[in-house]
């Protein structure tokens, strides 16, 4: 089943700010959505209909919404193990619009 990836404006102005290279692997990743599936990428689900799209160190958190789109709510370089309960939380509140 493949899916539409929208990014928030937030989200938009993250990605944005990321190096190049982040930025081809980033938009590579939602192209394999789009063209495929959401298995063509590696995710994990993070609690509260909020998941994660794991691209090398590079985060996007995401939701799932009706007739196959993804709305990405935030992106940011990930530097620990865990997801950091603020990133969740920040995430959360950005995709309750959506």
């Amino acid at each position: 089943m493949k899916y539409e990836v929208i990014l928030t404006n937030e989200a938009k102005e993250e990605f944005l700010r990321l190096e190049k290279f982040l930025q081809e692997k980033i938009q590579a990743d939602y192209n394999l959505i789009y063209d495929f599936d959401i298995n063509a990428v590696i995710i994990k689900p993070l609690g509260h209909k909020i998941f994660e799209i794991k691209t090398d160190n590079v985060r996007s958190l995401f939701k799932y919404q009706k007739d196959r789109i993804i709305i990405v709510g935030l992106v940011f370089v990930k530097k620990t193990q865990k997801t950091p309960k603020e990133i969740l939380k920040l995430a959360k509140k950005r995709l309750e619009n959506y």
